[in-house]
């Protein structure tokens, strides 16, 4: 007779160090709050949408009764990629890389400049 707790999963499951896009979505929301000393925070939110996970990227200001401004919104299939940014002009990454070069141009955007430096002058005092 099979024994009732017989392990049937494969000794490989294929778990391996993936680094995740909410992984590195987190550590850049970290960074924020490490440049600006802590006047401006970030938080990354996930959720659902429908099969998909979503991550929220949202600066909070605590000096404006934490203010919050959600800079950007990504989502992706469970397997990680690709990963589609949301918004005005939507874009679809395939890989790690390309989710760190989209960050890195997104952060480094005028637009993006700009709104961190109102949020941090207002919670300042500047």
């Amino acid at each position: 007779m099979p024994e009732l707790n017989e392990d049937l999963w494969p000794s490989d499951l294929g778990i391996a160090s993936i680094v995740t896009p909410a992984a590195i979505i987190r550590a850049q929301a970290a960074l924020l709050a490490e440049k600006t000393k802590g006047i401006l925070e970030a938080v990354v939110e996930t959720s659902s949408i429908g099969p998909n996970i979503r991550h929220s990227f949202v600066i909070k200001v605590p000096a404006l009764g934490n203010y919050r401004y959600a800079l950007f919104s990504v989502h992706h299939p469970v397997e990680l990629y690709p990963v589609v940014i949301e918004g005005a002009t939507p874009s679809r990454l395939e890989d790690e890389d390309a989710l760190r070069e989209w960050l890195r141009r997104m952060f480094a955007s005028d637009a993006t400049k700009r709104i961190i430096a109102s949020l941090y002058s207002q919670a300042s005092g500047l």
